[in-house]
Order: C-alpha cells, then sequence, then structure tokens
C-alpha cells in the first residue's frame, strides 16, 4: 500500500510539472516593470514638483500617477489645487500644495511610526506616519510642536509603603 501511493504520488507530480511547462511557453511582464514618463521616479519627488508645474495636462498626469501609486486621499483631490492643508490631508497631498518645507524635523515615537513636524512660512503642519494629523499657527517668538512630549512627574500613592 505505501509503495503505491509513492508511486502514485510521483505519477501525479510529474503529470503537473509537464502540464505547467506545456503552458507556460509565454512570461507574462511584471506589474513593477512600468514603462512610461513616471516609471523611475521617486514618489517623494512627483509631490514636490507638482507644486511647481503650471500646465493642467502636466497636473493631471502627475495626479494619475500618485493615484496609481495610492498616495492621495480624497481631501487631498479636494483641496491641493486651492493649496489649502487640513487635518487628514497626507503628507504628499500637503506637499503638492504648498511646496516644500522651509524645514522638517523628525522623530521614531513607535515601531513602523514617525512623528514630523513640518514648518511653513505661517504655519507648522505635525505629520504622522504619512497623515498630517495637527495644523498650527506659526506666531514670532514660538517654538514648533515638541517631538517628544513632556511627562509629567509621577506623584507617590497616597498609601504609606510598607516596611
Amino acid at each position: 500500500m505505501l509503495k503505491t501511493t509513492a508511486t502514485l504520488a510521483l505519477i501525479i507530480s510529474s503529470v503537473i510539472s509537464s502540464a505547467a511547462t506545456a503552458t507556460d511557453t509565454t512570461v507574462e511582464p511584471s506589474v513593477l516593470e512600468r514603462t512610461g514618463p513616471f516609471a523611475h521616479v521617486d514618489t517623494l519627488k512627483l509631490c514636490l514638483d507638482y507644486h511647481s508645474l503650471s500646465q493642467d495636462d502636466a497636473r493631471k498626469q502627475y495626479k494619475k500617477e500618485l493615484d496609481y501609486r495610492a498616495q492621495l486621499s480624497t481631501k487631498d483631490h479636494q483641496l491641493i489645487d486651492q493649496n489649502q492643508v487640513e487635518n487628514s490631508m497626507t503628507r504628499c497631498g500637503m506637499y503638492m500644495a504648498l511646496g516644500s518645507p522651509i524645514r522638517e524635523q523628525s522623530r521614531q515615537i513607535r515601531p513602523m511610526t514617525f512623528k514630523t513636524v513640518h514648518i511653513y512660512p505661517d504655519k507648522y503642519y505635525v505629520s504622522q506616519s504619512g497623515m498630517i494629523v495637527e495644523t498650527l499657527d506659526r506666531k514670532a517668538g514660538s517654538l514648533p510642536p515638541q517631538l517628544i512630549p513632556t511627562v509629567p512627574k509621577v506623584v507617590p500613592p497616597p498609601v504609606a509603603p510598607k516596611h
């Protein structure tokens, strides 16, 4: 019985492998092997370059490519061309609406979670993992939001410790 099962398994595997080689004569191109003007352009560069574009055709192509790469939200599409940024927009949408910031500072706050303060002439935008989570006015004499939250002092418990 054991010998028949092993023989049967060998016959089935050889039939499957020969059928696979007989039908796999053409090789499909990979989804990642794209061609076109944006095929080898970095996503961040597309986001930053969009702000300086003046022709509508070029802007549509950039948006189409960034949508293909799943970088834009519905709110981004509503506010980018109005040069506005609101909470829950993507960082890419912020770059597309306002261009490159004066300065940025980032910090990893948890594994795979980064918090960044983007400084523009009139606002501070705080992004976390690629989404704008806070918008603050920039005033003379005020500092940007802290990346490291201040930890409150811990008060000891109200009961006396046991000896």
